[in-house]
Formats: C-alpha cells, structure tokens, sequence
C-alpha cells in the first residue's frame, strides 16, 4: 500500500528520489506521502504502533495466560513476536492513571476536610441520624480522642458506657452529628477567607488556627491558603505528576530484583524488562478494577480485594518462572520484594504529594 504512495521529490529537502527509494539519501526522511485520508491514517497508526492485525492479538493471551512469557522471550532475543514491554507499558499506564483521573472526585478534599470524624466510622440510616458503627464505650472514647467529652459532661449524661440508656446515646449523637456540621462550615467559611483578596494572610492564619484544619504548619501562610482555596487543583496536579512517579521508580524496582537475583547472571536491563511487564499488567487489572467501581459502585471492596490477588499471584508466578528457582526461595523473595517496594512506593507518594502540594 505504501508503494502507491512514494514521492518523486524529497518534501523535507528537495532531493529527487525514484519509486524504488524507501528513504531520502540527503536527509534521510522517509520517502511516504503524508496527505491521506482519515481511514488511512488511523489504519497505518494501528499497523505501525500498535501492530494490530498479528502482535497485538499474539501479546494478549501470553500476557494475561502466561505470567513471565513475554518477558522470557524478549530476553531470549525474540524482539518482534510480542509488543514492545516499553509500548505495552505507556499503553497500560495511560488506561489506568485516565481511568484513576475520572475516578478520584475533583472536590475529594472538600469532602474529606468537610467531615471532622472519619467518615469510616459512620454512616446515615433512613432518618437521617449520624450512627456509629461501634458500641457506647468506643463511641465515648473516640468523643475523648476529640476533646468533646467535656460537652456530655456538661450536659450532665452518665458517661458508665454500660448503664447508657436510648436518651444518652440520641444525645452523643447529636453532639457527633453537630461536630460534623461546625466541621462543615469551618471548611466552607475558611474557602471564603481563603478566597477573598481583600484578607491578608496573617488573619487567615488566624482564622486557621481556631479551627480543627490548622494543617500542613512547616508550610508557608501562603502555600496553606492556596491549598484551601484550590484544592481542586492540588487534586488535579497530584494525579498528573503520579504517572511520572512511577515511572521513576521503575529502575529502582528494577534495582531490587537484581539484588534480589544477583547470582542467576542475569543483566540490570533484564531486570528492567520484568518490571515493565509486571507493571503493565498491574496496570491493567487496577484500572480495569477501577473502572468497575466507578461504574457500578457494587462490590467494591470485593473487587479491590480480588484485583489485589490477582495482580500479587500474577506477579510470583512470573517471579516463578523468569527465575527458574524453587517455588519456597522465590516466595521468600517475593515477600522481600514486596515489602521494600510497597515502603518505597509509600514514601514516594508523600514525597509527590508534597512537591505537589508546595508546586502546583
């Protein structure tokens, strides 16, 4: 198809050039005519990147079937039978942090912020009524926690978490729903100030400080106020720089399986290859994972759970069989492995979310 479509002349430096010429000898350019229609130029993006019509439909069933194989037979020389692991890898990781980016709530921060209790330990019943998930006694010490136990003293309520009767705890949970509701207008009031030009930062810092959200104090008074007034956007710049987190820390996963398999001779770049695979698969399973719950919203902690061990197993049988070790050794590997990156992982998101929160 692309014969039909060679140049007489070279468009990037005039050269002349015969049908039989792929390439410019001057420049080196290649020798295609780039005016096609829209048909064609979807066609020859999916044959030229993604190889659509054979590699890609070869690639799926190893990867998914097969923990281990495409990175064996890349290793082993075979560069063209599978996709490239750096293709596959900016494919799966461009699903999975879009899929992430329409999951994660613009506004998560003003609804985390705007709860003053974990919204974990409760939840709403038909009428309306803040109820705790625990009994009397862990409801009086989560109010101690808070320095709102001198509120139900005060009201006079037996605080011998076994004799409460139905009137105490309706009162502890109006004094609970009531601190959600401060907590609420805190937030909102502290937006305004944050927003209005006309306030300087040392009474916002005031206002702060008389709150529960006097957060973040090694920072500036003006990085504070920019993260409350635009929280939005401190959501929007963490999700954006994720993706080159994790690519950084690519070498470093990289580094600890050499380590890890220092004496089976294998290169760093092999190691590197490994990790691109893994990743890529993780990728796919989290956001497909991510995916289903944003569009459901059904079983979603079942779904966490099953992409969770899915992607742990997937990730020891090509341990498995990249290494050719015993599958005892490499479970014990697979546990270090685990371990150093989930803890480097950690730190490198607050690392990120602070260069975030301090940049964007």
């Amino acid at each position: 198809m692309k014969n039909s479509r060679k140049l007489d002349k070279c468009l990037n430096c005039g050269k002349q050039l015969s049908k039989s010429d792929n390439f410019c000898s001057n420049c080196g350019q290649e020798n295609i005519d780039q005016k096609v229609s829209i048909l064609r130029f979807v066609k020859d993006f999916i044959s030229n990147y993604l190889n659509f019509e054979t590699v890609f439909f070869q690639t799926l069933p190893a990867f998914f079937l097969h923990p281990g194989k495409l990175t064996n037979t890349f290793n082993e020389g075979k560069r063209k039978k599978y996709i490239h692991p750096i293709r596959l890898y900016l494919i799966s990781s461009l699903f999975y942090f879009f899929v992430a980016a329409l999951a994660i709530p613009k506004d998560v921060v003003d609804r985390i912020m705007s709860e003053s209790i974990n919204p974990e330990q409760i939840n709403q019943d038909s009428g309306g009524m803040v109820k705790f998930n625990f009994d009397a006694g862990k409801k009086l010490d989560s109010l101690n926690k808070s320095g709102r136990l001198d509120e139900l003293k005060e009201l006079g309520l037996n605080l011998d978490s076994t004799q409460m009767n139905a009137s105490d705890l309706e009162d502890i949970n109006k004094i609970i729903e009531d601190s959600i509701n401060r907590g609420k207008r805190d937030w909102r009031e502290l937006r305004k100030l944050a927003v209005d030009l006309e306030i300087p930062d040392s009474a916002f810092d005031t206002a702060i400080s008389k709150t529960s959200f006097n957060i973040f104090p090694g920072l500036g008074s003006e990085q504070r106020r920019r993260f409350v007034a635009n929280s939005g956007l401190f959501i929007s710049s963490a999700i954006q720089n994720l993706p080159i987190m994790m690519f950084l820390l690519l070498p470093l996963f990289a580094f600890f399986l050499r380590i890890l398999y220092f004496r089976t001779g294998k290169f760093y770049v092999e190691h590197l290859i490994h990790g691109l695979h893994l990743h890529s698969f993780a990728y796919l399973i989290y956001g497909l994972g991510i995916l289903w719950m944003f569009e459901t919203e059904i079983g979603v902690v079942l779904v966490y759970f099953i992409s969770f061990i899915w992607v742990s197993t997937y990730a020891y049988l090509s341990l498995l069989n990249v290494s050719k070790q015993g599958w005892f050794k490499t479970l014990l590997k697979f546990w270090v492995l685990g371990l150093f990156y989930f803890i480097t992982l950690f730190v490198a998101t607050l690392l990120e979310l602070y260069i975030s929160l301090i940049t964007f």
